[in-house]
């Protein structure tokens, strides 16, 4: 499909009985164009903004659904992702048009047990009170060539739920446990855990929504008496009769509150969830932001078409909501997408109506690519994705464990060596004072110490050994007239020794060193000094090598 934008239609709501002394209107329509009456006193100029449709509250939900949807439905049919969202101030019809019924009321009439209500609520036919939620499933059953699923979440305060399971309470506080939320290059952002449930027919469709309303976190406030305080997200999932499969996502967003207007009736989890609520939507208004810009960079890809990847110095935060995380196929132009914006028309809410147009008016500015999803096996174009065999993956989790039990044998052995070495030195031989990096490095490091003394001491054993050899080869040297030892006067003058007797001084050589001294082999005393002759003992290691060789054979 070629690059298209965002699609945005404007919705206003009927006056309710309570707004009845509200005499005077903030909103005036005129064919596509929203013409905002009342201006806020921060607008310099009456505000004017042209969408794709605009609905008065005359026009019900099935005119909104023939006149704005249809075209979505047949791209899904058609193997193309889409995606339509709900979007406004609280209390404005965002739930009556996605569900088209109060859920709400369908609740209390079930848990009194008055089984006409509940059948009438679930399974009543009068069309004026269908919602887009019912008549896309509708459609999409009509026409499909192949199964239809569904799945029904719920983003309540950064967590994911999955509504078909467990009941929340009034209080805001549940035990239900939240849905992990993953990402890979295959499947893109997705929920393992989330439930997928086989769509039959519409009343099937109905029970879940049922349920769901069931589920879902609402909550009494100043605009709303049972206002959403959850964002929820219904997926039908359409396979056709090749095998491919196509989503359509219908988003009904939490309404924007403003704190300070609406804080006399909030209480602490009141203000985490608003908290919550309109991070998320400043996040989504970011990203549409951030979108806008990326469209101005004109980037190509070959010679095709002009819209290719997201240039890299345009940071889309997808991340910093998992809203926008979940939605980030669809915002970011894999797929038709599509937004519902609803109005009040009261010229108290100016300032939240002003704020409202702004953001659709950006939303029309965002650029989407709408492929169609490939076939299995590839589409001609691109390879198909890789299979990762089990035995490769079993194989490499058993590496990994082997390589993790190494690692942790190798960490042991170092620790008890610092523990060993620490209370030697009489420190603070309690590991956990120690961080572990901390510990490797010191370990490391009297490992690398140990090494350089155990060297050193293996050269001075060399050396000693060769001291060794030498002397005893100057002692047989010796012995047999070989030249090595001379006689010669020694340093007393006398030449005696105290008892009469002759010393006789003997000169050596060390053969490591090439140093000389003087052992007098008749009182025992050994010195470094020279003697008054300097005589030089000629060389006999060489002969005394070649004698002894001649004796051993």
């Amino acid at each position: 499909m070629p690059p298209t934008r965002m699609q945005v239609a404007v919705r206003l709501r009927p006056r309710l009985t309570t707004e009845s002394h509200e005499i005077e209107a903030a909103v005036a329509m005129s064919n596509q164009r929203v013409q905002l009456v009342s201006t806020p006193r921060a607008a310099r100029r009456p505000a004017s903004y042209k969408f794709d449709h605009v609905f008065t509250p005359r026009d019900s939900n099935q005119v909104v659904f023939d006149t704005y949807l249809k075209p979505l439905v047949r791209a899904v049919l058609n193997g193309t992702h889409a995606t339509v969202l709900a979007y406004g101030q609280t209390g404005t019809g965002k739930t009556f048009t996605m569900l088209g019924r109060d859920l709400w009321g369908l609740c209390a009439g079930a848990a009194t047990g008055d089984p006409d209500d509940g059948a009438a609520m679930r399974g009543g036919d009068d069309p004026t009170q269908r919602g887009i939620m019912y008549l896309v499933a509708e459609a999409l059953l009509a026409s499909r060539r192949g199964p239809v699923t569904c799945s029904y979440l719920e983003l309540y305060n950064e967590k994911v739920y999955d509504l078909t399971k467990a009941t929340a309470t009034e209080a805001g506080d549940d035990d239900r446990v939240p849905l992990d939320l993953r990402e890979d290059a295959v499947h893109g952002v997705f929920l393992p855990d989330l439930r997928v449930h086989p769509v039959h027919s519409v009343h099937t469709l109905t029970d879940i929504l049922w349920r769901g309303a069931h589920t879902r976190t609402s909550r009494a406030t100043t605009m709303n008496e049972r206002s959403s305080r959850s964002h929820t997200i219904l997926q039908l999932h359409v396979e056709s009769a090749d095998g491919t499969t196509a989503t359509m996502n219908l988003v009904d967003l939490a309404g924007s509150e403003k704190s300070k207007k609406h804080a006399p009736r909030h209480h602490s989890q009141d203000m985490k969830e608003l908290k919550y609520i309109n991070q998320s939507l400043s996040t989504l208004a970011q990203c549409i932001s951030a979108l806008i810009r990326r469209d101005r960079i004109p980037h190509h890809v070959g010679s095709g078409s002009s819209w290719g990847a997201l240039p890299a110095a345009v940071h889309v935060p997808y991340r910093n909501s998992k809203l926008t995380r979940l939605l980030q196929p669809s915002l970011g132009g894999g797929g038709l997408c599509a937004f519902i914006v609803t109005l009040n028309p009261c010229k108290s809410s100016a300032q939240e109506t002003l704020s409202t147009l702004q953001f659709a008016s950006r939303a029309m500015k965002v650029t989407c690519e709408p492929c169609a999803e490939p076939r299995p096996g590839g589409d001609g174009v691109h390879p198909p994705p890789p299979r990762i065999d089990d035995t490769v993956v079993a194989a490499l989790r058993d590496e990994n464990q082997t390589l993790r039990q190494a690692l942790a044998a190798e960490r042991l052995q170092k620790r008890t060596l610092l523990l060993g070495f620490t209370s030697l030195l009489n420190a603070d031989s309690s590991s956990n004072l120690v961080p572990i990096e901390t510990q490797d490095e010191m370990a490391d490091h009297l490992l690398a110490k140990l090494s350089s003394i155990e060297r050193t001491m293996q050269l001075q054993l060399q050396d000693v050994q060769a001291t060794k050899l030498a002397l005893s080869s100057t002692a047989v040297c010796g012995g047999r007239e070989s030249a090595l030892t001379e006689n010669f006067e020694p340093e007393d003058p006398s030449g005696t020794t105290s008892g009469g007797v002759e010393s006789t001084w003997e000169e050596y050589i060390d053969a490591s060193t090439g140093y000389k001294y003087y052992h007098n082999a008749t009182t025992g005393v050994t010195t470094w000094t020279k003697p008054r002759q300097d005589v030089r003992v000629p060389d006999c290691t060489q002969p005394l090598v070649q004698q002894n060789t001649l004796e051993s054979a």
